[in-house]
């Protein structure tokens, strides 16, 4: 991944851990994690939130897909609670677990 589209990301995490309650971690995963994008991929973020109550997931994702078009159009924001993140039957959060690279929370590049 090249240096603007990383300080990019940095940015966007940045901006979430500000406008989103309860954010606990971000992470880069799938193809742009694997190192196996094509021009057409989407960049998949992860974004751990310490309670995410199921009625809320669709609002909390259109707002985050609003804040990511401001940084890059490929930017694919996926809200996800910390206790689903932890879950051992979740194969979403196995994915992520597995192949994600974490941000640091709090710093903007």
């Amino acid at each position: 991944m090249d240096q603007g589209l990383n300080q990019t990301l940095e940015r966007f995490v940045f901006s979430v851990s500000k406008s989103q309650p309860g954010l606990v971690a971000a992470y880069l995963f799938g193809s742009y994690a694997r190192s196996n994008s094509r021009a057409e991929s989407d960049i998949d973020i992860a974004l751990v939130i310490e309670h995410l109550p199921e009625h809320e997931r669709f609002d909390t994702q259109v707002r985050l897909m609003m804040l990511a078009s401001q940084f890059d159009s490929r930017i694919e924001p996926h809200p996800i609670s910390k206790q689903d993140m932890l879950s051992s039957n979740n194969p979403f959060a196995a994915e992520i677990r597995k192949t994600g690279i974490e941000f640091k929370l709090g710093q903007s590049a």
